[in-house]
């Protein structure tokens, strides 16, 4: 993966955190529909809509898996970094920014950060979360 792609790849994961932990949590459900799609299934005609949904998830599982992973880890670093610096500074920033889905005004306002602020700790984010996907082997 090039550098732009890797960067391209973390954006990614964050825009899309909460969707991906949905459809994740979707996937976890026992029993979905009464199929165990955890397993290996027999091939089908995939004449159902609803079970090529699934079947697509499931091969999309893993890239999910990864991109919240990087999203978790990159939180879980900066909460640490808060609490030693004081304040809630970018781990609350992360939250209103991606989270809540907030706008990056919106998010710099309820953080009590200027826009340029916002700009610098987003690239700075996104720098530190390749950072942790590289070292946990996330890409």
């Amino acid at each position: 993966m090039t550098i732009e792609e890797k960067r391209e790849y973390i954006k990614r994961a964050f825009r899309d955190y909460v969707n991906n932990k949905r459809r994740l949590e979707m996937l976890n459900i026992p029993g979905l529909g009464g199929v165990d799609y955890s397993r290996p299934s027999v091939v089908s005609d995939h004449s159902n809509g609803t079970e090529k949904t699934v079947l697509r998830y499931i091969d999309k599982k893993d890239i999910l898996e990864k991109q919240v992973e990087i999203v978790k880890r990159t939180i879980e670093h900066y909460k640490i970094e808060d609490k030693k610096h004081g304040g809630e500074g970018k781990a609350s920033y992360i939250y209103n920014r991606w989270l809540r889905r907030l706008s990056f005004r919106k998010a710099a306002i309820q953080s009590h950060i200027a826009e340029s602020t916002s700009a610098y700790w987003t690239e700075e984010i996104f720098f530190t979360a390749e950072i942790i996907a590289e070292e946990y082997q996330l890409f």
